[in-house]
């Protein structure tokens, strides 16, 4: 048994989620991988959060499985190019289901059972205040999981609540599968650089232990969202 307590991790089955579960577990954590499928190691929970009640199913079955839980780490998502005009009612409500709803369905259940949960992390983007053609619908869901966090610290304390903004984050294959897009960020970002794994853990790891910090938000983008784009 890890002695320093258990951690839900949702979309297990991505790049981002499986690697958070992988570091984690090997830093003494009990992980709870969430995913719609058992494609990895890390998927302890299958659960589909595109479905109205999803948020509310997975975390009864984590009480029924596991007990209670020290942390959430919100990281699945629904991301997609698509320009307005091509948006079509079905897929605007599943982008707002997986990113919003089924993350405000978790929030009611503790707020309701507690679970024992001490914080509550989400994952948002910096398309939450920069916004990019093809990127309406889910830059407005993120910035509105940005204002869920916020509400939530209040009706929620003393669980605390907070959010991580996230830029490019690079992975094997990333540069010769989008050159142009790499190359551009590359150019703009003071820093140089895209964002790994361990940049994202890390910063997990200081909101977890960061007792006096609810309701807040820790960019993490190379310096990208200061730097003049005219």
């Amino acid at each position: 048994m890890s002695n320093k307590g258990k951690i839900l991790i949702t979309g297990a089955s991505g790049y981002l989620g499986g690697g958070l579960c992988e570091h984690f577990l090997t830093n003494g954590y009990e992980v709870i991988g969430v995913s719609n499928s058992n494609s990895n190691n890390f998927s302890s929970i299958k659960a589909d959060l595109s479905q109205p009640g999803g948020g509310k199913s997975l975390m009864q079955e984590v009480l029924k499985q596991y007990g209670k839980i020290d942390h959430v780490i919100n990281n699945a998502a629904m991301q997609d190019v698509a320009l307005l005009k091509d948006e079509n009612p079905n897929q605007i409500s599943d982008f707002f289901q997986v990113n919003v709803s089924a993350i405000a369905e978790i929030y009611a259940e503790i707020a309701t059972q507690s679970y024992g949960v001490k914080s509550v992390i989400n994952i948002s983007s910096i398309e939450a205040i920069s916004p990019r053609p093809g990127h309406a619908i889910y830059g407005a869901t993120k910035a509105a999981l940005e204002a869920l966090t916020k509400s939530a610290a209040v009706e929620i304390a003393p669980i605390r609540s907070n959010f991580l903004r996230l830029g490019l984050i690079g992975r094997q294959g990333i540069e010769s599968a989008w050159p142009e897009g790499v190359s551009a960020w590359k150019k703009a970002a003071p820093l140089k650089n895209m964002g790994t794994v361990s940049d994202i853990a890390g910063a997990i790891e200081y909101l977890i232990g960061a007792n006096w910090v609810t309701g807040s938000g820790i960019t993490l983008d190379g310096g990208i969202s200061v730097s003049a784009n005219w």
